[in-house]
């Protein structure tokens, strides 16, 4: 356990106070030179000599604490399972220690080079310096053990919220240090002791973690030990004044390293954090084993696909709900004009209070992934969105609604295709008129500097070539929507996510049927600044392509390379054919934000997820969800 310097500083100040008070009334001397004050060393003959020689040598490297080779990068994350995390950690730093070896364990190693010292320098007064130093010891190790656990608990009851700006500026905390030296096996073993454990943590994961502590090959453990403070790295004896079999570690006798390292693992994730862990490793996964060798492109796809709408139906049976299946088919025209035709199904789970109901919030989250043919697990993109809906399941089924007030939850598919899922259903629920009043899409929550909302009224700068307009006009953002964004800016504000300021951008995802129908909706997701200001240079490139595109009359195209249209058509032809061309190679030629790089290829895995943001993200999602299931209607 960390203690600070100024804390050790204090405690050998107090040393000699506190061995006269405790030694004397037992009868024992202090030691001369508590009692008669410092005194020079005299050196008589050749022990003395070594004694001297000795002591110089300890009292020259006091202090002298090695300083750190390494640091860890700023904000690391507790990682994933499978997320390869691990080979980032160098453990010869001691994160959160100070510097290694760590101050306390100085001081309390030259406490007991000064007994030696003295023991055999006065062999006759060996007694009485052994007492003090025992008793030097045992103030010392009390302040450390006092003031780790202190610490600990302060640590615990003041520490930002997973996912909070402040958690994000500062380093590793030390269990999430031990969680990343873990191997992946491990580390699935311990989300799922937390998770199984649930709010009862002490008791039930202590057991459990010093069990799969003891497991751990002997590199592992020792590694951890180093972490800890209470072991050092072999061949690195750099202070002391003695040999390196010398090194015993000061705190090793009074706190056993597995004991505190349980403790420590049992606090790095909350049960809801577990969850989520697990549950988006078990939809990556799937998803990739669905993917065999020997398998074409499109294969991949459609296996892809079916295996991660299984694993989804299948996780929300595990937690008791059971889903609305809704298929859909029908026909769309591309932006050639050539026709489409489609076949999906969408999933909806519903919790309502008592009564009719008089307001209805959806949370919605594509469930689809394209990107197999290259490897893509579709964790980011979107298994954060799916692992939210399931935690929000969760909470939802554990609560009681108000009266008259209902949450839609819809797995929606072939978002990858033109937002098809989406778009069945508002035609659905429009003609049925069981519209949402408002609607949430999350799409994309695991990464990214600060949170993004896209409203109804930047629905336009998407262009999608389906059969509408082009280009509509921005719908009106109604009181519903507005309200709906107030409370997750609100709520934003109480876990310090920053809501970033995306004018002129467009969230590209499921909200935006909805918009362009009348249905009041946001889409939100995670996103870095720069990848924004990207992204809004590419979407409005894209729109100039897409505009030149529809000025060129291609059903006479083929007219064109017949060579059978007049000169003033054809010059007409050839200027609208070179301004999409140029828009094309402009479009071509931007840079892809690193979110968008990373995305529907082989780079989509579970180390592009964050879970402390992810977690975040959702404290802003179930904050706001609390706040809309009590506030009025609008």
């Amino acid at each position: 356990m960390p203690l600070e310097i100024p804390l050790a500083r204090r405690a050998q100040g107090r040393f000699a106070n506190e061995v006269a008070r405790q030694v004397q009334p037992r009868g024992l001397q202090p030691p001369p030179s508590l009692r008669r004050g410092l005194e020079p060393l005299t050196i008589g003959n050749r022990q003395h000599w070594v004694l001297a020689a000795l002591a110089l040598s300890s009292a020259m490297s006091m202090g002298q604490v090695p300083t750190r080779s390494a640091r860890l990068p700023s904000g690391n994350p507790a990682p994933l399972p499978g997320a390869g995390a691990q080979g980032g950690i160098d453990h010869q730093a001691v994160p959160m220690l100070g510097d290694a070896p760590t101050a306390p364990v100085v001081a309390l190693e030259h406490i007991a080079n000064g007994a030696t010292l003295g023991c055999i320098a006065s062999p006759r007064h060996c007694p009485q310096t052994l007492a003090a130093s025992l008793l030097t010891y045992g103030a010392l190790t009390a302040s450390t053990i006092g003031s780790g656990v202190l610490g600990y608990a302060l640590g615990r009851s003041t520490a930002p919220a997973a996912g909070t700006e402040a958690s994000r500026e500062s380093s590793p905390s030390l269990p999430q240090s031990l969680y990343a030296l873990l191997p992946d096996e491990q580390r699935m073993q311990l989300l799922q002791i937390v998770r199984d454990c649930g709010t009862d943590a002490a008791a039930c994961t202590a057991p459990a973690i010093r069990s799969l502590l003891q497991e751990l090959p002997e590199a592992t453990r020792r590694q951890i030990m180093v972490t800890l403070g209470v072991a050092r790295h072999a061949e690195t004896h750099t202070h002391g004044g003695w040999p390196a079999g010398a090194d015993a570690a000061a705190l090793a006798p009074v706190l056993s390293w597995v004991d505190w390292a349980a403790d420590l693992l049992g606090s790095v994730v909350s049960p809801a954090q577990a969850c989520f862990q697990l549950d988006l490793e078990q939809i990556a996964q799937a998803t990739l084993d669905a993917q065999q060798p020997g398998m074409t492109g499109a294969q991949r796809e459609v296996a892809a696909n079916i295996a991660r709408f299984d694993t989804l139906r299948a996780l929300f049976r595990r937690d008791g709900h059971t889903l609305q299946q809704l298929p859909f088919s029908g026909s769309t025209r591309d932006s050639f004009g050539f026709d489409r035709t489609y076949n999906g199904c969408n999933l909806m789970l519903e919790f309502a209070g008592a009564g009719t109901p008089r307001r209805t919030l959806m949370v919605l989250a594509h469930g689809d992934m394209t990107g197999a043919r290259e490897g893509s697990s579709g964790a980011s993109d979107n298994g954060t969105g799916l692992a939210t809906l399931l935690a929000l399941a969760r909470k939802l089924g554990a609560a009681t609604l108000p009266d008259g007030v209902r949450v839609q939850l819809l797995v929606s598919d072939l978002e990858e295709h033109g937002m098809l899922g989406a778009k069945a259903f508002v035609e659905h629920c429009l003609a049925q008129a069981s519209c949402p009043d408002v609607a949430l899409n999350l799409d994309m929550t695991g990464r990214g500097d600060g949170m993004t909302l896209s409203g109804s009224d930047r629905h336009h700068f998407y262009m999608d070539g389906d059969s509408r307009a082009l280009q509509p006009p921005p719908a009106p953002v109604t009181a519903a929507e507005a309200q709906l964004r107030g409370l997750l800016e609100a709520a934003a504000g109480q876990v310090g996510l920053t809501v970033h300021d995306s004018t002129g951008w467009v969230m590209q995802s499921d909200h935006i049927p909805f918009q362009r129908d009348g249905v009041p909706a946001l889409g939100m997701n995670l996103a870095d600044a720069a990848d924004i200001t990207l992204e809004r240079n590419m979407q409005q490139a894209r729109t100039r392509l897409w505009l030149a595109n529809a000025d060129v009359d291609w059903s006479r195209f083929e007219h064109y390379l017949n060579g059978t249209l007049g000169p003033d058509e054809t010059q007409s032809m050839e200027t609208r054919m070179d301004a999409m061309e140029h828009a094309m190679h402009t479009y071509k030629a931007l840079p892809l934000s690193r979110a968008m790089a990373n995305i529907h290829n082989r780079h989509d895995q579970l180390d592009q997820v964050d879970p402390r943001r992810a977690m975040a993200a959702l404290a802003v999602i179930e904050n706001a969800l609390d706040a809309w299931l009590h506030a009025p209607a609008r």
